[in-house]
């Protein structure tokens, strides 16, 4: 499968080599930019699956676009470094969501199994934190449902079942999530206790 690359990196020697990295791998430069702005604007209109930031971009601007592509734009992103990279500068970008790093001089096989190890951590960490809101949500939800529960068995004067099952089987008639309903439920009780 050919993954689309956005590279990012004043340095039109770099972009050039590491355009002749990729040459007959799944991986192609789907487009390029010497700045920041230009590259953020780019991923704004296609769609990429990995991007590559040059750190020589200057006054922070390699950490400010690679914050924005994982954020803002869903890609990760590898660092294309000259030289070695000082501890607080690696912290600093793991932070920002960094999937990896290039060091020059570039090799090919590095370049493409950072690449793909990027790709392949970056979207276990999505699919965990999906799973994470969904278990957020499960949990917000019947939080609503045990309130509103209480409320109507003291209301109502009504077991837990019975208050459940009211829950349920309104949710069922109107085709509605019992959270939602639940949550009317409190809506209703705190209105009413507004009125005395």
């Amino acid at each position: 499968m050919e993954r689309s690359v956005l590279l990012v990196d004043p340095d039109a020697a770099r972009q050039t080599r590491i355009a002749h990295s990729l040459e007959g791998t799944d991986y192609r430069i789907a487009a390029s930019a010497g700045d920041s702005e230009k590259g953020l604007r780019l991923a704004a209109t296609i769609h990429l699956d990995v991007a590559l930031v040059g750190t020589a971009l200057g006054n922070g601007a390699g950490i400010q676009v690679t914050e924005r592509l994982s954020k803002e734009h869903n890609v990760p992103v590898v660092l294309l470094a000259s030289g070695s990279l000082e501890p607080p500068a690696v912290k600093l970008a793991a932070r920002t969501g960094v999937m990896g790093f290039v060091i020059e001089p570039i090799q090919a096989a590095a370049l493409r199994a950072t690449l793909e190890v990027a790709v392949c951590r970056f979207q276990e960490l999505r699919a965990l934190q999906q799973e994470s809101e969904t278990l957020r949500q499960t949990v917000e939800a019947r939080k609503v449902i045990e309130r509103a529960k209480g409320l109507l068995m003291e209301v109502g004067r009504i077991s837990e079942a019975e208050a459940y099952a009211r829950i349920r089987r309104k949710s069922m008639d109107t085709q509605r999530p019992m959270a939602e309903i639940a949550q009317s439920i409190i809506l209703s009780a705190e209105m009413s206790l507004k009125a005395r």
